[in-house]
């Protein structure tokens, strides 16, 4: 079986956001990146199908600038089996852009399974996986937790509000993956090691012009006022409706 990830780089979620002075992009300098918190689950969920499926090949794909080799290597170190950077300066690239390249690279391999992250949390767009999935005419399931893969067919669990969804497909298949409920694994300082000897293939790409372009960046209003919600166990379902909804913490 040969099974795709597709990640991407994106602030930690920690850091300290500044605003570059053209007011179009986020200054890189002094936040640390790392992999999407997403992609890591997706991650997780794939090395977990391979420990159980004989001959699986992981491959983590990603479009970006040089520095994303870091991640790459630590993606080889948590279990991938091989890496591929296609490289590009573009500090942002639109969602179709993105599908396009991704697309293009994904086609000339034919993999089983490809796994996205439902989202980035820089940008929170919710497309990529889903165009990748329209430009290549493969079946595509979002939002997945769970997943058992039988031969040539592949059971996958996803929930929404109150209820748990389960579908069938077969192979191929585009998923684009929550948080699951698997905890993700970090490398040790010998995977860490080892995955310097695992390849990582370099190519340059070609990227249109962007269809959609930021106009600006603001940061958000920060003088709101406490929310009283109610006293005791009743307000609990209030409270987690607006951390939901309003805060959009969890």
């Amino acid at each position: 079986m040969k099974i795709a990830i597709c990640v991407k780089q994106v602030p930690d979620t920690a850091s300290k956001i500044s605003i570059s002075q053209d007011e179009k992009e986020v200054e890189s300098a002094n936040i640390r990146l790392e992999m999407n918190p997403y992609d890591e689950y997706a991650l997780e969920e794939a090395i977990r199908i391979k420990e159980k499926i004989e001959n699986t090949e992981i491959t983590v794909i990603s479009l970006g600038e040089a520095q994303i080799k870091n991640m790459l290597n630590k993606a080889l170190a948590i279990g991938a089996d091989k890496a591929i950077h296609l490289e590009s300066d573009r500090k942002f690239i639109d969602p179709l852009n993105t599908a396009k390249i991704l697309a293009k690279e994904l086609k000339e391999n034919e993999y089983d399974l490809i796994f996205f992250g439902k989202k980035s949390v820089d940008n929170d767009h919710h497309q990529t996986g889903i165009l990748v999935s329209e430009l290549l005419e493969i079946e595509a399931v979002s939002c997945c937790t769970e997943y058992t893969v039988e031969e040539n067919m592949i059971k996958i669990k996803r929930e929404i509000e109150g209820i748990q969804e389960i579908y069938e497909s077969k192979l191929p298949i585009i998923i684009t993956q929550e948080k699951g409920k698997n905890e993700v694994r970090y490398p040790s300082l010998k995977d860490l090691m080892a995955a310097k000897k695992k390849p990582i293939e370099n190519r340059k790409v070609e990227v249109e012009k962007d269809r959609i372009t930021t106009s600006k960046l603001e940061y958000p209003e920060t003088n709101r006022k406490p929310k009283i919600v109610g006293e005791g166990i009743e307000a609990v379902p209030e409270l987690i409706k607006l951390l939901k909804e309003e805060a959009k913490i969890i």
